[in-house]
């Protein structure tokens, strides 16, 4: 074979552009998937082309075959499955619904509360609470109920009670914390992302149900939200975390789509679900105006969303580089939920998925990058970047659909909620802070569970 670039050297100037054309006649033709942003029938295809790559990184990185567990995480697939949905809603396309309703449904456990064994002993908060947002997204969307299991609903109501009962009042007065386990790093912290999901859970659940024991949590988490840096609600600044070993006064500042996305789409659910109230109004403008600050950048026009802590120099890990297609799902609803918000939300949306079909023009199978501003594939690749560019035209889609508004009971009879006794699920009124006695049980497990996990590793070596 001839080594091209030894020989580089001895060609003319005109000869080395020659073989530079070669060279790049030679990459994998790129096919910019021109978006349309205005037409469904555009909307439908990029969204297809964009979910089938998905479906086959999906296949790729299961662990061991397990469905809906994806190698070195667990919360990804639960949310892919949530965009999944809500996409199906949106599109009409159920080319995955068989896929989404056996490995929702079977990694909902044992005990059909999205804490299966296998799982359980490392989870945070925040994990646990995207499966329930998945259930509520199906009831919400009329997914399909599976036969002989319980309702989409009652998954979403079982998450969210067990997460009610870890509310955490020794610390900070209240809020939940990031972890589960004391031995977690992230235990001793409470975050935005928790307890802005718990929040817009709630807030879910109160609207679709009418059940107002789920609207007075809503208000219950956003008013101690609002006690902490995590929702600062005179500058409408959310920061990640904050330390109760600092009494939640000091805050972890780096900026994330998602963070925004769950109060504000709470806040859309409870504007809706109070007939308008002014209060939830008020903060739904001062939550969107900043997220339209900060995640659009002047750079791209300001119309196309950034992850702009991590996005300008290509650091975002496999959960971050999720984030933006959850923002402009939540973003979608609110223009819907809170119509005076759609004039300023709807040029943003079609102004990502645009970009989004530029991006999304990677190899010969649309791969789409990280930086969706950039005017062609920017290399990045997997399912994670695939899932958020479908959020992305999803969310438009979302907006064109006559089927636009969420269900709640009245229009999803059948997706009742009901106990699910296996699960010790329980009525929410009824949830009693943690005590003292609780917080030395989960030290005994705790020791327990480690010296059974140090067991099992000294059992391996010796082996």
């Amino acid at each position: 074979m001839v080594d091209v670039f030894s020989n580089m050297r001895f060609l003319s100037g005109r000869q080395l552009w020659g073989a530079a054309l070669l060279l790049l006649q030679a990459r994998p033709v790129l096919s910019d998937l021109n978006v349309v942003a205005t037409s469904d029938d555009s909307l439908k295809q990029a969204a297809k082309a964009i979910v089938a790559p998905m479906m086959k990184f999906y296949q790729q990185n299961q662990t061991e075959g397990i469905p809906g567990k994806l190698t070195d995480t667990w919360y990804v697939a639960g949310s892919m499955f949530m965009t999944l949905i809500q996409y199906w809603k949106a599109s009409g396309d159920d080319s995955q619904n068989k896929i989404v309703s056996h490995d929702l449904m079977f990694q909902a456990g044992e005990n059909y509360d999205f804490f299966h064994h296998n799982v359980s002993q490392w989870l945070g908060n925040d994990d646990q609470m995207f499966w329930g947002l998945a259930s509520i997204t199906a009831s919400e969307c009329g997914f399909p109920d599976v036969e002989g299991k319980p309702s989409w609903t009652s998954l979403a109501r079982a998450v969210f009670n067990m997460q009610a009962s870890r509310w955490d009042t020794a610390t900070c007065n209240g809020g939940m914390r990031w972890q589960i386990w004391p031995y977690q790093a992230g235990y001793t912290m409470k975050n935005a992302i928790s307890n802005g999901g718990l929040f817009e859970l709630a807030a879910r659940l109160a609207r679709f149900t009418k059940n107002e024991t789920y609207s007075e949590w809503a208000d219950k988490i956003w008013d101690w939200s609002a006690t902490t840096p995590l929702l600062q609600t005179k500058t409408w600044y959310i920061a990640d975390s904050t330390n109760n070993e600092a009494n939640c006064k000091d805050a972890g500042n780096d900026q994330w789509t998602y963070n925004y996305g769950t109060y504000l789409a709470g806040a859309a659910f409870m504007y809706n679900h109070t007939n308008g109230d002014d209060k939830w109004l008020k903060r739904v403008n001062g939550l969107l105006d900043s997220t339209m600050g900060k995640f659009f950048p002047k750079q791209y026009g300001g119309n196309v969303m950034s992850e702009v802590a991590c996005e300008p120099i290509m650091s975002c890990d496999r959960n971050q580089l999720c984030f933006k297609g959850y923002l402009a799902m939540w973003m979608a609803h609110t223009a819907i939920l809170v119509p005076s918000t759609a004039e300023r939300i709807i040029p943003k949306l079609q102004g990502s998925a645009v970009a989004i079909g530029k991006q999304c023009s990677g190899e010969s199978e649309n791969l789409c990058g990280e930086t969706w501003g950039k005017p062609e594939w920017d290399g990045m690749q997997g399912l994670e970047v695939q899932m958020a560019a479908l959020g992305g035209i999803t969310s438009n889609l979302m907006l064109s659909s006559k089927a636009r508004d969420p269900n709640t009971i009245d229009t999803n009879p059948n997706a009742k909620e009901t106990l699910i006794p296996t699960t010790g699920d329980s009525d929410p009124t009824k949830l009693s802070p943690i005590e003292t006695a609780d917080r030395a049980g989960a030290w005994i497990l705790t020791i327990m569970m480690i010296a059974t996990v140090t067991g099992a590793v000294g059992w391996l070596v010796k082996s």
